[in-house]
Parts: C-alpha cells; structure tokens; sequence
C-alpha cells in the first residue's frame, strides 16, 4: 500500500532536517544546555576589561560563560588549542586565537567558518587576519601595530623639539649624535666627590630581538622598510626580492654600530620596556599595550611620546606588522549559538570602545570616533573596585581615550598581517632561528643570503625549522 502523498512529504522534509542540523525525527533541537566554554590567555591589560565584558554579557543575556586560562607563552597556547581541537577532547566553544594562526588553525578543522562577512566597520587592514582561503575563520577581538616611542624631552635637549625622526636613516643618526652628548654630561656629572649617581649608559634604541616571535615581527619591518611587499608569497620573486636579507643587515648594523646593544638578543617585550622606562634607550619599538607601564614607570619629570614606525625612503609608507587576537567558535563546539552571540557581543561597537579606554587597541573604526554618534563605554564593577583601591591599573579612566589614540588609529590603518599561510609557524621558526644566527655571528652574509630561499621552503610546507 502506498503511503498518502502528505505523510511521504512530511517524511522526506524531516529526514532532510535530519541531515541539516541533526535532529532526531519527531522533535526539534533542543535549547544549548550548560556555560559557553572560552579558551583564552591572560588579559595583558592589567583592567580586566575582559572579565568585565563577559561579566556583562551574562547579565544581559542569562548565559554563564566559563573561561579556560590558557598557558602564558603563545607557543603554549597554540599546542593546547591544536591538541584539543584535533582531538576532540577540548570541551571549548570559543577560541581567542592569536591572528598569525587563521590558516593553520583553519587548515586543521579546529576552527569552523564563521559563515557571513564583517561588517565595514571593522578596520580593512585587520579584517584581513580572519580571512583565508576565501572565507571569513573569526571576528577580531583586538588588534595592534608596532609603535616607536621616543624621549621626547632628551632629544629637545639636543635641538630635536618638533617631531619624531621620519625614517630609519634618520632615527640612526639622531640617536648616536644624542646618545653620544648625553653619555659625555653623564660621564662627566660623575667625577669628583659628592656627585649624584651616574645614570646608566643610553643607547639609542632597543627592540625584541630574542628567537621568538617577536624577532620575526621586527625581521619583516625590517624586510618591508628595505622595499619588500607585504602581500607577496615568495621572498625569492618580484619585489621581495633582496628585501629580506637587506632588512636582516640593517638590522645587524644598528647592532654593530652600538646604536642598540648586544642585550637586545635576548628582549622581549617587557625586558626592553624596562630599559626604555629606565632611561637607558631614547628610542624603542613596542606594542601600545606597554604604553601604560612606561607612563607608570618613567621617572617622574621625564616625558616620551609615541609615533609611527619611521617611513621608508622609497614611497613614505609606514608600515607595522599587525598583531592582536581574533574570536573563533571550535569546530567541536556544542554551543554554537551561544558561542556565536558571545562573540558578538565582545566584538560589538561599544565593546571595543571599552578595550580602548581600558589598553587595547580596538579593531572597528568606530571606537575611534570622537563626537555625537561615537560608542560610550559604560562603567563596570572593576572600575568601583579600583576606585577604592582594591587594584591599581595605571590604564586611562573609563571615558578617556588613551594619549596615543590618533597615533594609533594611524598606524593600525596602514598595518600589514604577517604571510597568511597554514605553514607560518614552520615559517617563523625558520626566521628565528636563521636571523638569531646571523645577528650574533661575525660576519655571516651567506645565512641572510640563503634566508629568503627557506623562508619561501617554509612557507609552501616543505622547510625544516631545524635546517635539515
């Protein structure tokens, strides 16, 4: 007997609902049960405006989140976030992954498309970071660019008083015609009895030079500056072409000619905002993030400033590798809905102007806007609490942009994101491990010679880190 057409189609309808979204015939998907799970790193701004954001978001919405402290160290974050994913075994429903891992993270199906497109909102140059291979993997959360801060009051003592240097070669010569009075008067204030103590020897600049990330960041600055393209995929063709073994010398130059110091091999981002911060560099490269600790830890009296890394020669480009970290739900999440509501809200226009006010760069042109119609930031419970003296966080108060805000703003629109490849670890390794060397060698021109070659080995998958 052949079954009424209706109860065929009804049939047919639900076995195809079935195979969509995996519902069990005769009933619909049930609501996500249990708190959306978000895998994080610590909030490096120091006002848990990150807490306080996801804190918001369960008052409004009902929902509990539940955040997953990852390890400190990048590396250690990405190996957890890869192990779980492939996996399975994670339990996340939110990744806050670093930008440099879209592809890969993509690549290995531990991220899953984010479905629709950003809305113009977002800055160009960051949307960029979530994207690969024709789809959108994220929504960015938080972004940064490469800053260079300058002590303002020590090169107006040596007749520098309007601006920053405007390019590299600038910078070099400023900074061994200042550092080297400065170093005179302070060796001379030291001679004789009931002298006040020596200050430390300036140089003219420190940066993170150690073999981690931070090396590879200040490597393609260094590549870009020197001609290279920031959009090409091959160090061996066209404009790349010399771009980064002429980087890597310059930046051997700066070292042998003493206008950084060898200790500079061994910084990170925290150790070289000490030296800056203790009056031992007039100029250093760094994130905006540590803008507030320098505040905080400059002696009182002593001023800098920030600015745009120096513009190359050749067309006044000024360009900064991006950074920042982008919202992605887990392949394996349970919560998808959830997931993808949280990350709206964090990645929202008044979200983002609070990560602004509280030490973040934010990632939508809005949060940069001044006058009727910009995002207000509403107080948070944190706030109250640091009123009183339960923590100190030496962030700009809720409802005041940052001093390096427009400066910022700047810099992040003509940002670059580092090569978008789902070898760019393999990439960076390579980086580090081959400038390490080079720096740190006598001589050594053939390393930088053979740089590009594994560079380019390293991005298509077929290098070796370990040169092998």
């Amino acid at each position: 007997m052949t079954a009424p057409r209706t109860t065929l189609t009804a049939a047919l309808a639900c076995l195809t609902l079935v195979a969509a979204s995996g519902c069990t015939a005769g009933s619909g998907p049930g609501p996500e049960k249990g708190a959306i799970v978000l895998a994080t790193g610590s909030d490096l701004s120091s006002s848990g405006v990150r807490q306080d954001l996801i804190t918001d978001f369960e008052k409004r919405t009902g929902r509990t989140v539940r955040i997953v402290q990852l390890p400190d160290t990048a590396d250690g974050q990405r190996s957890q976030l890869l192990a779980a994913g492939q996996s399975g075994n994670g339990g996340y429903d939110v990744l806050n992954i670093d930008v440099a891992w879209t592809a890969e993270f993509a690549e290995a199906g531990v991220i899953r498309p984010w479905g629709t497109s950003l809305d113009g909102d977002f800055l160009d140059s960051v949307v960029k970071t979530a994207e690969y291979d024709g789809k959108v993997w994220g929504v960015p959360f938080n972004t940064d660019a490469g800053l260079l801060y300058y002590r303002k009051d020590i090169l107006a003592d040596y007749g520098h008083h309007y601006r920053p240097p405007a390019n590299w070669g600038e910078l070099e010569s400023w900074a061994k015609q200042v550092t080297g009075a400065y170093n005179r008067k302070a060796a001379g204030s030291g001679k004789g009895q009931n002298q006040g103590k020596k200050p430390p020897t300036m140089y003219g600049m420190v940066a993170q030079l150690r073999p981690y990330e931070g090396l590879t960041v200040n490597t393609l600055e260094a590549a870009w500056y020197a001609g290279g393209d920031p959009d090409a995929t091959s160090f061996t063709k066209g404009a790349q072409v010399g771009s980064l073994q002429q980087g890597v010398g310059d930046l051997k130059l700066r070292l042998d000619d003493g206008i950084m110091p060898h200790e500079v091999m061994t910084m990170d981002e925290t150790e070289s905002r000490r030296w800056f911060a203790d009056g031992r560099a007039l100029f250093m490269r760094n994130w905006p993030v540590e803008y507030a600790s320098v505040a905080e830890k400059l002696t009182p009296g002593k001023k800098f400033d920030v600015a745009q890394l120096p513009a190359r020669p050749s067309d006044g480009r000024r360009m900064s590798v991006l950074g920042g970290q982008n919202l992605a739900i887990s392949a394996q999440s349970t919560r998808p809905e959830g997931a993808r509501e949280l990350i709206e809200a964090l990645t929202g226009r008044r979200s983002e102007r609070c990560l602004l006010e509280r030490g973040f760069a934010a990632t939508r042109a809005s949060a940069y806007r001044e006058g009727p119609g910009a995002p207000t930031c509403p107080p948070s419970p944190g706030d109250a609490r640091r009123e009183q003296g339960v923590t100190r966080s030496p962030a700009p108060r809720p409802g005041q942009e940052p001093p390096y805000t427009r400066t910022l703003y700047a810099a992040l629109r003509a940002a670059q994101p580092r090569p978008r490849s789902a070898h760019y670890q393999t990439f960076s390794k390579v980086v580090q491990i081959r400038v390490s060397e080079y720096l740190s060698s006598p001589g050594g021109t053939a390393i930088a010679d053979r740089l590009a070659k594994e560079a380019d080995e390293a991005l298509s998958g077929r290098g070796d880190p370990r040169g092998r």
